[in-house]
Formats: C-alpha cells, sequence, structure tokens
C-alpha cells in the first residue's frame, strides 16, 4: 500500500540483527559482511547469522525461556540448558 499524497506518517525503519551478538545493522548485506565478536568459532572468526524472527519489546532463550530485553542482552551470557553443556554456549532467541 502506498501512501497517499500528503500523508506525513513516516515509515518505520527495518533493522536486522545478529543471532549470536545482536547488533543491529541497516541491511542484511551490511550483516552478513561484518565479522562476529561472538562467532561459535571465536570471536571475529566468521560472520554475523540473521537472526530471522521478527523484532520484538522482549526475547526469550530457546534453550531454557529465560526472557531479555534485547538479543544484544541475550547473547551477553551463557546458557545453563544450552546443548553444549552448562556454561558452555550462550542463550539463543526463539523465533
Amino acid at each position: 500500500m502506498s501512501p497517499e499524497p500528503g500523508d506525513t506518517t513516516v515509515a518505520k525503519d527495518k533493522y536486522y540483527y545478529c543471532e549470536w551478538c545482536g547488533h543491529r545493522f541497516p541491511s542484511v548485506r551490511h550483516l552478513s559482511t561484518g565479522s562476529c565478536v561472538r562467532h561459535p568459532d571465536g570471536s571475529n572468526r566468521g560472520y554475523h547469522k540473521l537472526y530471522e524472527g521478527s523484532e520484538k519489546s522482549e526475547y526469550t532463550c530457546k534453550y531454557c525461556g529465560k526472557c531479555f530485553p534485547s538479543i544484544m542482552v541475550m547473547a551477553g551470557s551463557t546458557c545453563a540448558n544450552h546443548p553444549d553443556g552448562e556454561g558452555h554456549g550462550r542463550h539463543v532467541p526463539a523465533l
């Protein structure tokens, strides 16, 4: 649906997030070309991974169910129920 002539509403900006570190990018191209500090193979050893879920006011870890205000906060701590073992993997957002 295109805006009507004279419509002054501003379209909401679309952002893309890395599932591993939570950083926000203005385009998939920007996200996919940068190295990720929380990459599973080690810091900056691979590119960001696109989070394919929608933007939310709260994100839930798919392994333990704990809620976080952002993917970045979620990715900053380890998950007790991670498949790699307690303290061996970070929280991962559920879609």
